[in-house]
């Protein structure tokens, strides 16, 4: 899998090699406040880990992840992933969680549009991805990436054992785009 830098940030690819370190940022409770974040074993996650798609190329089924390292301090701070599933065809679910002392700064933003440039790059059409309506954090992340909310899917997700509303939102390639071109013009002018 491809190794993404930005800015501020290097976007990693989790393997068995990093795949602890991904573990060690899960277990942050906070992560819990709006999504279900796994509660695997170390080495339950390692070998899940171990079992993914080795290359991300737009049109394999699976679960690709990134580990968020900020560089200038070389911190492990959250993570990214596109989710690709056999009947999403040309589209992929985008995740994402920081911890808190990461938050605020931009992070989030700056490594989603390195991952949705990854996925538009690679053939993907769509990307979409979902958050509960009280996570304005996130619903500001997807925004400020281009992503528009399509939907509200009632009792979409479970967090803390409990059903949940999710706001559903999508990006398409031919829209971002257009985003692009827009923000050249804007550049030049």
């Amino acid at each position: 899998m491809t190794a993404l830098l930005t800015e501020r940030l290097a976007l990693d690819p989790v393997t068995e090699r990093n795949a602890l370190a991904l573990w060690r940022v899960m277990q942050n409770a906070h992560l819990r406040e709006f999504q279900d974040v796994p509660r695997f074993t170390r080495d339950e996650f390692t070998r899940r880990v171990k079992a993914r798609p080795r290359g991300f190329d737009g049109k394999t089924p699976g679960r690709f992840e990134w580990l968020i390292v900020e560089r200038e301090s070389g911190t492990p701070i959250g993570w990214m992933s596109l989710r690709i599933t056999e009947q999403t065809n040309a589209s992929a679910e985008l995740g994402y969680s920081l911890l808190l002392p990461a938050r605020r700064k931009g992070y989030a933003t700056e490594a989603g549009r390195a991952v949705v440039e990854l996925a538009f790059e690679t053939g993907l059409t769509t990307v979409e991805a979902c958050c509960v309506p009280q996570n304005v954090a996130s619903r500001r992340v997807l925004e400020n990436i281009g992503f528009s909310q399509v939907r509200l899917q009632r009792s979409g997700a479970v967090v803390r054992g409990r059903p949940v509303d999710v706001c559903v939102y999508r990006l398409a390639r031919r829209e971002r785009a257009v985003e692009r071109v827009m923000d050249r013009r804007q550049t030049q002018s």
